[in-house]
């Protein structure tokens, strides 16, 4: 039985008629032209291309659209001339029952093997039967000898140790086919449940296939003049595919003394739709439709006075009998919100399609970059993507034609590969590290928008580190970490502390504490470096602290350093070392609180 289901139509449907109709399979004979890739979902461009000998009115009929396809989304352009008109356009979905006859064969060989393994199982435990019986005679006739009385004569104790070297012939005999018959029957088994097994998978992989989900799109389309070739484009979403950001930053001495910083840029493109996409130009769109395009509605927030809440309440929920007034109230907004004040409302398909130039004839091809043959077996170019943009996303239009398997396996594409300018200086935590950490602030200075996604560093083709980065819109600072460098040295002196008493009448404690930083910078050029050391935050008026050294209000400490105080309360120093140059950076403050209390740090 055939179930179908029409979920849109564009017009009305026509008269009840026997058309004539065409059926295509849409892998076979409706090439894919364009794929656009978004972060969880694509959006594929097919042609169906057909000769009508004579004029009149057609139903074309497409089959073979993967589960994937959401048919709210299929659309049809292309028939639009006086020659060719569409007029309508339905989405069925049927329901088949199939039963691959070879699956049944199989299924009834399985059954057969199951059969005779059954039968040699009962056979085998037939055999062990009887074994066990042959020992429980022996030890029934060796029980009775044993329980024998009298005198015994000499021809007793032959017939005896005959009797015993018997008994022990046949128990070793006994025992040997015991063994064998028990490890049959083991074999056996293990076969019998290999087997059910299998006939389980079969039995439920004939029950899914036994209901075929089709999925297909019927085209009515009236032609006006016979003898004619029509194109029609078809278009529509399909899931469980998307694509992610992936990038190589690549940094040597010579371009950092330049300021320059080398980001390949890369899409991985991963296709578990269930669909090939066969020589097909791709491009990779930034657009998020996910997130829809219907901002959320903001709902208002009133204030009124506490009321109790009734007995019975107050019974279910004794958690909130303890509150003040003030957690009651904030318990009450927190569940104003949680149930359901602000809502997130997304509508499907509400973005942009961005299929650059994707058009009937589109067919782009890589030119040649280079004319001059010696620079051609010199050099080797990077084939990248141009960027094209609208008014919310931007789209990576691959320049080939390529082919991704709906296999899950991750298809790398390059981008593009940017040079960057960057700016190169260290960072130095010694309280917490005696390393100087070297950070490129880099501007984003191409016409690409970069998406979030992992980074792998080198530096001077030595793999560093592995890092990410956030979203990087056009002329967007970010920041690249590039690992530790042994060429500028950190030297944390010991902490000094000084504790006194001080008051006649209420004592305070009060301690001095001292540390020193020493840098030294052995490269061959001046660098930038910046420190950062913690100066303790009172969160109480008794306990006071004052910074001696260095003396913030003066900013310039020293040639080529200046300090601040950051929003964490942390000092902030920034040196400019020369070549071959060093620096200390002295802390010094004093700390004040009762002598009868105890303080404690903590880390926020």
């Amino acid at each position: 039985m055939t179930e179908t289901t029409t979920q849109n139509a564009s017009v009305p449907s026509l008269m009840m008629q026997k058309l004539p109709v065409v059926r295509f399979n849409i892998d076979k004979q409706c090439p894919i032209q364009y794929v656009t890739v978004y972060n969880d979902r694509a959006e594929v461009t097919r042609i169906l291309r057909h000769h009508f000998d004579d004029a009149g009115t057609y139903e074309l009929v497409l089959d073979g659209f993967s589960t994937f396809v959401d048919e709210t989304s299929l659309h049809v352009s292309g028939g639009t001339g006086k020659s060719c008109t569409i007029l309508e356009v339905s989405y069925q979905t049927r329901n088949e029952q199939v039963t691959p006859p070879s699956d049944l064969s199989s299924l009834d060989q399985l059954q057969s093997q199951l059969e005779n393994i059954l039968t040699e199982i009962k056979i085998h435990k037939r055999e062990l039967a009887r074994i066990v019986k042959q020992r429980a005679w022996l030890d029934g006739r060796s029980t009775k000898l044993m329980n024998q009385d009298g005198p015994m004569t000499s021809s007793d104790l032959d017939n005896m140790q005959q009797f015993l070297e018997f008994y022990h012939k046949t128990l070793l005999k006994l025992d040997d086919q015991s063994a064998l018959e028990e490890d049959e029957i083991k074999k056996l088994n293990d076969r019998h449940e290999a087997l059910n097994s299998q006939i389980n998978q079969h039995g439920a992989t004939a029950q899914v296939n036994q209901r075929k989900t089709c999925r297909e799109m019927t085209i009515t389309v009236h032609v006006a003049d016979g003898n004619i070739d029509v194109a029609l484009e078809i278009s529509y979403l399909i899931g469980n595919c998307s694509w992610t950001a992936s990038y190589d930053v690549r940094v040597s001495s010579v371009e950092a003394n330049r300021q320059r910083t080398q980001l390949t840029y890369y899409g991985i493109i991963v296709n578990k739709s269930q669909e090939n996409w066969y020589d097909a130009n791709f491009s990779l769109s930034t657009a998020t439709p996910s997130l829809g395009g219907t901002p959320p509605k903001l709902s208002t927030l009133k204030i009124d006075y506490y009321k109790s809440p009734p007995l019975a309440y107050h019974k279910q929920g004794f958690r909130l009998q303890n509150l003040s007034m003030n957690d009651c109230t904030l318990a009450k907004e927190s569940f104003m919100y949680k149930s359901g004040s602000v809502q997130k409302k997304r509508s499907k398909g509400a973005f942009m399609s961005i299929r650059g130039k994707s058009s009937l004839n589109y067919d782009p091809t890589i030119e040649d970059a280079d004319e001059d043959d010696e620079a051609s077996e010199t050099q080797v170019n990077v084939l990248t993507s141009t960027t094209e943009a609208s008014m919310s996303s931007t789209s990576f239009v691959i320049p080939r034609r390529s082919t991704i398997d709906s296999d899950g396996k991750p298809h790398k594409v390059t981008i593009g590969v940017l040079d960057l300018t960057s700016t190169f200086t260290y960072t130095v935590v010694p309280k917490l590290s005696l390393h100087a950490y070297l950070k490129a602030s880099t501007v984003n200075t191409s016409d690409k928008q970069l998406l979030a996604g992992p980074v792998s560093v080198f530096m001077d083709n030595n793999f560093i580190t592995h890092s990410s980065i956030e979203n990087v819109c056009i002329g967007d600072t970010f920041d690249l970490p590039l690992g530790t460098d042994a060429s500028v040295k950190v030297e944390y002196k010991p902490v000094k502390k000084m504790v006194d008493k001080q008051g006649f009448i209420s004592k305070v404690h009060h301690e001095t504490v001292h540390h020193e930083t020493h840098i030294v910078n052995t490269k061959a050029t001046e660098t930038t470096v910046f420190v950062y050391e913690q100066v303790p935050l009172s969160s109480d008026e008794k306990i006071k602290v004052k910074l001696i050294t260095p003396d913030i209000r003066q900013k310039e400490v020293g040639r080529n350093c200046t300090v601040t105080m950051n929003d964490k309360n942390n000092l902030e120093w920034k040196c400019v070392l020369q070549a071959r140059g060093e620096y200390r950076f002295p802390l010094e403050f004093v700390m004040e609180w009762p002598r009868e209390k105890r303080v404690e740090f903590k880390q926020e």
